[in-house]
């Protein structure tokens, strides 16, 4: 958590300052540049790493070999995707300075792939220190790095430095922590079955892209460079914590899970707490980002930002859609069952035609964000559908909490319109039921909120 913080403190910190030293063109600019990094990255996600907490026999040498060497093959993979993509993407959107910023970029993911796995088998024991201090050193290396770089070049090469820096440190950190010596090598003992898992995560790959990056790319590609530089940086107001939490969730869930796969009442209570947590942050972000986004935006990047509040929280429930959906991918990653997520992902594809007509229809940004909204909810559905039927929960389980989620955006879109067309009175009384729907679902979920209560008194220093 610790750790986390700190990578979501740094992400807010580089990108407040290339904002107000770069500009929304140039920080457009770095978006693309990263944006075309994703790719890569999203279509040769393969989920190996995970494999390693996992896998029943994840612990043995010669599967963490198996999986460092599919490691370097990835990150050999990127690399020559960035070489490639690099005067196509700048064709694309006439930038001609993106050709070598992405060649130079390639330099981050090759040196990425060597990195040594052994902080993820120390998860399988609930130990997240090795991966803890991996993170933390290299977003403050890379933050420092792209800071410094900023005020010196004041164009979006600034974010070259941070991204090559980050892998650099991570490679470095991996290895002085690792308790097992490096070393890569085939194993056709466990190839099969690595495949069978890491396959329909490859697919997914291309999937979850569009899904969770499509967004920006349509944003760059229909309303502009310069449109994608304010969009990313307010964005980042929420993505930054949501990312924070879904990596904490996602990464203390994920073993309590595989170790109840084969205990069907352990793992239903497991899933249940795992939902509870999703649905109670999922509400709060969207409501928290509707009411604090607005007045954060103009507070840190100047008036020059400044965006409706109706638009800040569709771009908030955006957030909060995405990451609900944390819950049935992760126990379908904690019980095997990978295809689910590919599936979830395909049910996502939806977002793309639904944004295009409402980019048509309702109007540039918001049109844009209410599709990518739909694809989300999409999603959830599919993947809640197919869990229960896989894992055999009961064919209901699960859906209260999908109609209350939908709910809340009504509520937290309609509040949002009334405080736009200044009609306050009704915007309390929309805050009102909000508030009263919130206390209903805290009800539900009393247990989920009592376990964490008792979590956090065990964290209390004990009294001499």
């Amino acid at each position: 958590m610790a750790a986390s913080v700190v990578a979501q403190v740094c992400s807010l910190a580089r990108y407040t300052i290339m904002a107000r030293l770069l500009g929304p063109e140039q920080l457009g600019l770095a978006a693309l540049l990263i944006l075309t990094s994703s790719f890569f990255e999203s279509i040769s996600d393969n989920g190996s790493d995970r494999f390693l907490i996992q896998d029943r026999d994840g612990d043995e040498p010669a599967v963490q070999k198996l999986v460092q060497l599919v490691f370097v093959g990835r990150g050999i993979f990127i690399s020559l995707g960035l070489l490639i993509a690099a005067y196509p993407t700048a064709l694309i959107y006439d930038e001609p300075a993106l050709a070598s910023g992405l060649m130079i970029l390639a330099i981050a993911p090759l040196i990425g792939g060597w990195m040594h796995l052994d902080f993820r088998r120390a998860q399988r024991a609930h130990d997240f220190r090795p991966e803890a201090l991996g993170i933390a050193v290299a977003e403050l290396v890379s933050t420092a790095a792209i800071i410094i770089a900023a005020y010196y070049t004041r164009d979006f090469t600034a974010i070259l430095y941070g991204l090559i820096a980050r892998p650099v440190v991570q490679v470095i950190v991996s290895h002085l922590t690792a308790t097992r010596r490096y070393e890569i090598g085939y194993s056709k003992e466990y190839a099969r079955r690595l495949a069978l898992f890491a396959g329909p995560l490859v697919v997914n790959g291309l999937l979850l892209f569009i899904g969770s990056q499509g967004d920006r790319a349509l944003v760059g590609h229909q309303l502009g460079v310069t449109a994608l530089g304010h969009y990313t940086v307010v964005l980042l107001l929420v993505s930054s914590p949501t990312a924070m939490v879904t990596r904490i969730l996602g990464a203390t869930n994920l073993p309590v899970i595989s170790a109840a796969r084969t205990n069907p009442l352990s793992l239903k209570q497991a899933a249940d707490r795992l939902a509870g947590r999703a649905l109670l942050l999922g509400l709060g972000i969207a409501a928290g980002f509707a009411l604090v986004g607005p007045f954060a935006i103009d507070l840190l990047y100047g008036p020059a930002f400044h965006l409706p509040t109706t638009v800040v929280a569709l771009i908030g429930m955006l957030q909060a859609a995405r990451f609900i959906r944390l819950w049935p991918t992760n126990v379908a990653l904690g019980v095997g069952a990978s295809r689910i997520v590919m599936a979830n992902n395909i049910a996502r594809l939806v977002a793309m035609p639904a944004a295009i007509i409402g980019y048509m229809t309702l109007g540039e940004l918001p049109g844009v964000l209410v599709g990518f909204i739909v694809g989300e909810f999409s999603a959830l559905i599919v993947a809640v559908a197919l869990l229960n039927r896989q894992v055999g929960f009961s064919a209901w389980d699960g859906w209260v909490r999908v109609v209350a989620f939908a709910a809340a955006f009504v509520v937290v879109y309609a509040a949002a319109a009334a405080v736009d067309s200044g009609h306050y009175a009704l915007a309390a009384l929309f805050a009102a039921l909000l508030a009263a729907l919130a206390g209903g679902v805290a009800l539900r979920e009393r247990e989920t909120i009592g376990e964490v209560v008792g979590l956090l008194r065990t964290l209390k220093p004990a009294s001499r």
